[in-house]
Formats: C-alpha cells, sequence, structure tokens
C-alpha cells in the first residue's frame, strides 16, 4: 500500500481537534507511523500505556492501494478512498459486572464524530480485555464496528 498525502492530511487535520477535546482525560498524544508508513496516533492517561488504562490508537490508512503502474512503469496515481481505523480495549464483561467502563462517552464520542466529519470510513476494533491497544490488534477478528458515510460522503474523503 503506499501512503498519500491526502491520509496524512486527514489524520492531521482529525487528530489535531480530537487531542484539543480529549486533552482533560487523554492529554498523552503520541505521533509515530506504523510499518508501512501510515499516521498513527496514541493518545493516552499518561506516558506508559497499559492493560485498564484509558488506550486509544488511531491509524489513517488507504484502502485498496494496489501499487499499480501507469503505461511507463512509474507508479500510478492512486484515488482510493481512506479509512480512519482506531482501537480501544475491551471493557471487562463477566456475569458480575461490577467495573467501570475503561473509555467513557467524553473520550470516544469526539473522535467518532472528527472521524465521520471527514468523509472517510471509519472502523473500530477492540482489543481483548487485559491487552493493550495497537495497531497490531487492528485485524478482521478484533473488527467490532464500521461506518460508511453516507451525507459526509466519500467523494470528500479522496
Amino acid at each position: 500500500m503506499s501512503v498519500t498525502a491526502k491520509s496524512l492530511q486527514i489524520h492531521t487535520e482529525c487528530m489535531d481537534k480530537v487531542k484539543i477535546q480529549v486533552a482533560a482525560t487523554l492529554p498523552v498524544a503520541t505521533d509515530s507511523f506504523d510499518s508501512n508508513g501510515f499516521a498513527v496516533t496514541t493518545l493516552s492517561a499518561d506516558a506508559t500505556p497499559a492493560t485498564g488504562e484509558k488506550v486509544i490508537v488511531v491509524r489513517t490508512n488507504v484502502i485498496g492501494a494496489t501499487g499499480a503502474k501507469d503505461i511507463f512503469g512509474n507508479t500510478a496515481a492512486d484515488y482510493s478512498h481512506h479509512v480512519i481505523q482506531f482501537c480501544t480495549e475491551k471493557n471487562y464483561e463477566s456475569t458480575t459486572d461490577n467495573v467501570l467502563d475503561i473509555l467513557a462517552p467524553a473520550e470516544l464520542l469526539p473522535l467518532i464524530c472528527e472521524a465521520a466529519r471527514v468523509g472517510c470510513y471509519v472502523e473500530w476494533y477492540r482489543s481483548a480485555n487485559g491487552t493493550v491497544p495497537a495497531t497490531a490488534q487492528m485485524t478482521a477478528a478484533n473488527l467490532a464496528a464500521t461506518w460508511r458515510p453516507l451525507y459526509w460522503n466519500v467523494s470528500k474523503a479522496v
């Protein structure tokens, strides 16, 4: 897959807004890149994320990038849609669930709303309770929800 300037711009713009809105409970924001070069931001309550703590990992990448070549053998222009993926830790689930949820709506809603505004697909992954969220947890087995924009459609994200 190829990283596009558009994916970096989408990620930066979205995360700049989210960081401001969740600064009270997720004050530590670490920006990095995954092994494919896609932008990744980790929002956490402290500098050492651990299980059971407030942690959100966000990645923006390209859907369906193929690395195609044009007729001259150069890398072809890629007009793929983008997806904002985020991973959180599942809440404690048992027959006697008297444990507070890890993330409150105050942390999740700003991210979901801002991701929806940019017109990208949105995918929410949830790592198992006791597993720190990470890009490695963004697998089909951990996919909890997807959202495809209707009003702010993908034509805005291209």
